[in-house]
């Protein structure tokens, strides 16, 4: 069976794959590469629970139509993004960042724009698969390198997904997407100003 992998419908204005780049290579003229919000990139595989340099999808205003296809994934949007989920049978859900999310096969992702930023990132559990250049699949479409030979993605191509999920990962997400009382929390700068005590009933 093939991998499963995301068919662009519309490419949107500067979409690429990103991670946190590569950085020492001023020497021989590769300038610095990578998501431009490390913030949102950081927290999208966090959400997922993927590793930290895991390729995301970062887009720019307007992001891309794909139609996800072969099997099922979860994935998250980061930034302040306005995005709907055009399901197989045509019902459209209203995408809400920093919620992760279910696709099954046929579904499509619609990232309309973002909202008083450039920047927006799609992740997905396990990272979209590119092709690394010193330690780093970012694309760096000025010097050419990078996933996708360096360049943004256009019409029709296919983007692919490391691996698929298991039955057990999906079940995760579905249980943190159902209606039970319960909050995935990321510590902030600050958490270590509570108390212990504080925080050992916050963690029940």
């Amino acid at each position: 069976m093939s991998k499963a992998f995301f068919e662009i419908i519309r490419p949107g204005i500067h979409s690429t794959l990103q991670d946190l780049g590569r950085s020492n290579q001023y020497h021989i003229g590769i300038p610095f590469s990578g998501s431009m919000d490390k913030r949102n990139y950081l927290i999208g595989n966090k959400l997922l629970g993927n590793n930290f340099n895991e390729a995301s999808l970062e887009f720019a205003y307007q992001g891309p139509l794909m139609k996800f296809h072969s099997g099922n994934a979860s994935g998250v949007i980061t930034g302040n993004v306005t995005f709907n989920i055009i399901r197989k049978n045509s019902k459209i859900d209203k995408g809400v960042c920093y919620e992760t999310f279910v696709l099954n096969d046929g579904d499509m992702l619609d990232i309309i724009s973002t909202n008083r930023s450039v920047y927006g990132y799609f992740s997905i559990k396990n990272g979209f698969t590119g092709k690394y250049i010193w330690e780093s699949c970012s694309t760096n479409t000025k010097a050419k390198i990078g996933s996708n030979n360096g360049e943004k993605f256009e019409n029709k191509q296919k983007v692919y997904i490391n691996k698929k999920e298991s039955l057990s990962d999906l079940k995760k997400i579905n249980y943190l997407n159902s209606k039970i009382e319960f909050i995935r929390v990321l510590k902030g700068t600050n958490f270590n100003f509570f108390s212990k005590k504080a925080t050992e009933l916050f963690f029940f």
